[in-house]
C-alpha cells in the first residue's frame, strides 16, 4: 500500500495534469468561440449585404417594367397606324386596279 506521501505525490502529479488539460481545453474554446464570432459578424454583414441587393435588384426590375410597358404600348401603337397603312394601300391598289381595268388596251 502507498504511502500518505506517494498517495499525495501522485494526486499533485494528477491536479497538475488536469490543470494542463483545463487550461489547454479552455484556450481551445475561446479561440474557437473567436472563431465563430468572427464568422457570425461576416455573416452579419453579408446577409445585410445581400438585402441591399436585392433592393436594388427590385427597383431595377421595376424600372425594367416600367421601360418594358412603354416599349409595349409604343410598339401597340406602331401596329396600330401599320393597320391603318395597309388598309389605305389595300384601297389604293384596289383603286389602281379599276383604273387599269378601264383603260383601253394598246394596239
Amino acid at each position: 500500500m502507498p504511502t500518505q506521501e506517494e498517495r499525495l505525490t501522485t494526486l499533485e502529479q494528477s491536479f497538475g495534469s488536469l490543470q494542463k488539460e483545463t487550461g489547454k481545453s479552455i484556450r481551445e474554446v475561446n479561440e474557437n468561440s473567436t472563431i465563430m464570432l468572427g464568422l457570425l459578424q461576416t455573416l452579419t454583414q453579408e446577409s445585410k449585404q445581400t438585402g441591399l441587393r436585392m433592393e436594388m435588384m427590385k427597383i431595377r426590375m421595376d424600372q425594367l417594367e416600367t421601360k418594358f410597358d412603354a416599349h409595349t404600348a409604343l410598339l401597340n401603337e406602331h401596329t396600330r397606324v401599320l393597320g391603318e397603312h395597309t388598309l389605305r394601300f389595300d384601297r389604293v391598289e384596289t383603286l389602281l386596279t379599276q383604273i387599269l381595268a378601264r383603260l383601253p388596251e394598246k394596239p
